[in-house]
């Protein structure tokens, strides 16, 4: 359980659900991340005590630091994994099904259906870094705002969204080459985003087209737009329409480079800087959740 989640909201919440918890779980063990105990180390500490079922409480940075930790220590074939949502945007658990109503979310869990879940893998940075990601992606505008906001003192999930609209006028598209399959695009990108989950930036519908068990990276990308058609358009991030926009591709990919200048994010974490090559890993988690395909 990650107390910070939710601009720290989820230490309050944590203190009421937790005795709801003890009651349907007899058998509940848990761990509280603090300065001396980090997600990785208490996923490794879980997965060595034999654990089979865990259940991430926090909201999408909580649950992508758990799948990385998962991921890089070889541990995805030990577990099935429960996110509850408790952060700020809950975009994941939004294309999922899992909602974040504690006895809701109990009645999902108890149905037990699970699904194979596919995982993103980022490879960037001058140092090739590696990241791997549950849900969306975004270079360009979109981290560009993940970056801005991360110094603010408010988290709400309306934040995001209304912070899209005010950075706008500062933002200068970068020149980037995409390459995606046997496609090849060199432009000025408002916004490039590679989806697994539907839903970031809370609530906004980038990658609509994105299925968490399928085989190819939800691809959209957007060139440099005028700011009037952004405008008028800035209702359409909420619906699956976001396609039909002039200047706007929604497709699918089974990699994807992009190099030249640009800012990356994951999962609503802000990583650093392109050139940047995204695909699916092969391992896959299995997932306890309410998402039908």
């Amino acid at each position: 359980m990650n107390p910070t989640a939710a601009g720290g909201r989820a230490a309050r919440w944590w203190h009421y659900a937790l005795p709801v918890l003890k009651r349907n779980f007899p058998d509940l063990r848990y761990s509280i991340t603090d300065a001396t105990h980090s997600l990785a180390e208490l996923v490794a500490a879980a997965a060595d005590s034999g654990t089979q079922l865990l259940v991430g409480v926090g909201g999408d940075g909580t649950h992508h630091d758990i799948i990385n930790a998962l991921v890089v220590q070889d541990l995805l074939d030990r577990v099935t994994y429960a996110p509850l949502p408790l952060g700020t945007g809950n975009d994941w658990c939004r294309t999922i099904n899992v909602p974040r109503h504690l006895v809701r979310w109990l009645e999902v869990f108890r149905r037990g259906h699970t699904i194979d879940h596919r995982i993103g893998q980022l490879t960037y940075g001058p140092e090739a870094e590696v990241r791997y990601f549950i849900n969306v992606a975004g270079l360009a505008y979109d981290a560009y705002v993940v970056r801005r906001a991360r110094s603010l003192p408010v988290k709400r999930r309306l934040l995001y969204p209304a912070l899209t609209v005010a950075y706008l006028r500062d933002f200068k598209p970068p020149a980037l080459e995409l390459e995606y399959d046997d496609t090849v695009v060199a432009d000025r990108f408002h916004t490039i985003n590679f989806g697994i989950g539907r839903y970031n930036g809370g609530g906004m519908r980038l990658v609509p087209q994105a299925d968490p068990t399928g085989d190819t990276l939800a691809l959209t990308f957007a060139s440099a737009l005028p700011l009037t058609r952004i405008l008028a358009n800035g209702w359409r991030f909420f619906t699956p329409t976001i396609g039909s926009v002039e200047g706007v591709t929604t497709t699918h990919a089974n990699f994807v480079t992009v190099t030249g200048p640009t800012e990356i994010e994951a999962d609503g974490e802000y990583l650093g800087t392109g050139p940047v090559h995204a695909h699916l890993i092969g391992q896959r988690l299995r997932v306890r959740c309410g998402w039908e395909r």
